[in-house]
């Protein structure tokens, strides 16, 4: 009887120091795994604060117009033979695309989608980082072949304003454009639907022209469009108020200039880049008025 105790008492230690055994290995074990996920979760807070910094707004002063490039790009293509100077000019080659982009990043400006700066101008604040808006028009196909891996590469946010009325071979599917939008890095917009000279169309085409375009698009994205971008640039205070009737928030125009003016978002002004053109360069002289 006596040593059926003792046995019972030396199983109850033995069973009681495995257990504290398997205690103490799973306490080492989660002390491990505690100190090796640290570095990775001080980057990771390191890169939240980052991305608090970057969302830091500003006032705009009253009546004074802000620096937000917007670049404009059509073809990311080799230029076909035979083009005039001036249909040359609308292709950038993808090797200077792609460095283009790299110097933007390196000189520390943000790529952001238009409909962001939109919201910030309506409510007077803008981000206290550099930003830069890149835009494309048309609807080329070689934005999807050739642009959109690059921008893929480098995880920039773009722009894409597309001809609803224009299909074929060269051009964006329907397919397409919902995988761009839904991509997260490309937000799309409108370039009315057959891209006409549209100060030369009357007041009714003008309306079929900004309204069938966003409807279209509105339905295919199931979203609402709110950026028209003026085929040529092209626009004037009618089509201003028609564009605005229609649902749009905001205007794209052309005028080689980067300072916009907060109380017009129906014309916001875009950069043409052409091949040979020092971009950062470009932006230093404009920003500082020279």
């Amino acid at each position: 009887m006596k040593l059926d105790w003792f046995k019972s008492r030396h199983f109850l230690f033995d069973l009681a120091l495995a257990i504290l055994i398997i205690v103490v290995i799973i306490l080492i074990d989660i002390l491990i795994i505690k100190i090796k996920s640290n570095p990775a979760e001080e980057k990771i807070e390191i890169n939240k604060e980052k991305e608090q910094e970057q969302e830091i707004l500003i006032p705009i002063e009253a009546d004074k117009k802000v620096f937000i490039p917007i670049l404009n790009f059509h073809h990311i293509a080799n230029a076909p033979a035979g083009l005039s100077k001036i249909a040359q000019s609308f292709y950038i080659e993808p090797e200077s695309f792609e460095k283009d982009l790299n110097d933007l990043l390196d000189n520390n400006y943000h790529p952001v989608f238009l409909s962001e700066i939109v919201n910030n101008l309506q409510q007077g604040k803008m981000p206290k980082e550099k930003i830069v808006v890149i835009t494309f028009d048309d609807g080329n196909e070689d934005f999807y072949t050739a642009a959109w891996p690059i921008l893929q590469k480098l995880k920039i946010k773009s722009n894409m304003y597309v001809m609803t009325g224009v299909h074929g071979k060269n051009w964006l599917t329907p397919e397409q454009i919902i995988e761009l939008d839904k991509s997260g890095l490309v937000e799309i917009g409108s370039h009315t639907v057959w891209h006409p000279y549209i100060k030369r169309v009357s007041k009714e085409r003008q309306w079929q022209e900004l309204n069938d375009s966003k409807i279209f698009l509105d339905k295919l994205l199931n979203k609402s469009i709110n950026i028209i971008c003026y085929p040529f640039g092209m626009y004037n205070k009618q089509i201003m108020d028609l564009a605005k009737q229609a649902g749009y928030d905001a205007g794209l125009t052309f005028d080689q200039d980067a300072w916009q003016n907060p109380a017009d978002l129906m014309a916001l002004k875009r950069i043409s880049i052409y091949p040979g053109l020092n971009i950062i360069n470009f932006l230093e002289k404009l920003k500082n008025g020279k």
